[in-house]
């Protein structure tokens, strides 16, 4: 380990230790996943400008803690299915960029089946040599546009979208019965009010993101029933 990489690994388990329950958990195979997924983060992005994020030590907060501090919304939702469907995800992001908040979760929850939608074809390849490097067998990289997308998921959630309910539109068609899309935002009061149907607000809460700034808060919002299939 380097002094480099032993840096980014204090600093990663210092947050850990402060984002507390599920995070503070994980054992040291999962941590150095982490430290290495930021490393090919920071190196493929010198060449193919995959993050506005630099320097290794703001990714820690700014890409990882604020992935992981999803970590207690990742719990089965309340309609899970009788048997295992390989069409039906547990977790779903849509335009997940250079893989986040998606790889970090499923690092950190390797039981995780999951799905990463993105348009970006360079995107895409990144992750993809991330998801072979370090040994993601749960995860599967899609190149596509979300809207030719037809699989569903129990957990649907994005960093990329600005409009809380711009999301949810974009989202529905890809929920299983019950699933919970989750919602990150800055200020509470960008979720409205009165959410689409048939979406209906559970939890929303703030939450402290260990050496970022600003506001951080995680909605969840259930899908509450069936919607007709795209044509």
């Amino acid at each position: 380990m380097t002094r480099s990489t032993a840096s980014l690994r204090s600093q990663l388990d210092e947050g850990l230790g402060r984002l507390g329950g599920q995070a503070a958990q994980l054992d040291n195979t999962s941590r150095e996943r982490l430290v290495a997924y930021l490393l090919l983060l920071e190196k493929w992005n010198r060449v193919h400008n995959l993050t506005a994020v630099r320097k290794l030590d703001e990714m820690i907060g700014r890409h990882l803690l604020d992935s992981l501090v999803l970590l207690p919304h990742l719990s089965p939702p309340r309609a899970q299915p009788t048997s295992k469907d390989p069409l039906t995800f547990d977790l779903l992001d849509i335009g997940s960029g250079g893989g986040l908040p998606i790889l970090p979760l499923a690092i950190a929850c390797p039981d995780l089946h999951c799905l990463s939608v993105e348009s970006n074809n360079k995107k895409v390849t990144f992750q993809r040599q991330a998801v072979l490097e370090l040994g993601l067998s749960g995860v599967e990289i899609r190149h596509a546009r979300v809207e030719s997308v037809t699989a569903k998921s129990h957990r649907v959630v994005s960093r990329a979208f600005s409009a809380p309910v711009d999301f949810l539109s974009v989202a529905a068609p890809l929920c299983a019965p019950g699933a919970a899309v989750i919602v990150m935002l800055g200020r509470s009061d960008a979720l409205p009010d009165r959410l689409p149907a048939p979406f209906l607000c559970e939890s929303l809460a703030s939450v402290d993101v260990p050496f970022s700034e600003g506001e951080r808060h995680v909605a969840i919002c259930r899908f509450d029933g069936v919607l007709a299939p795209r044509r």
